[in-house]
């Protein structure tokens, strides 16, 4: 998780994040333990969820919320929903 943590902070082109994303598909094979959602249909759930109420965690962070997202964007999107209820 750490490896992906610090990967996120990096994203800045499109190769990073296609990178990015074989390195988190990497971690959720080798641990599962890691995602809270661990199935596709969880996981787009998830996404989805996070990304209705990220406005809140935006506000909560002391940010702004992206007008256009960035490559860094969807990365923390994915991040979030690993582990979003």
């Amino acid at each position: 998780m750490e490896r992906l943590a610090g990967k996120v902070r990096e994203l800045r082109t499109r190769e990073d994040l296609a990178a990015f994303l074989q390195l988190a598909a990497e971690d959720l094979a080798a641990h599962p333990e890691r995602w809270e959602n661990d199935s596709l249909p969880a996981f787009l759930e998830a996404w989805a969820a996070w990304l209705n109420d990220c406005p809140g965690w935006f506000r909560n962070n002391g940010q702004e919320v992206p007008e256009s997202p960035s490559w860094k964007f969807v990365g923390d999107m994915v991040m979030a929903a690993r582990v979003y209820e």
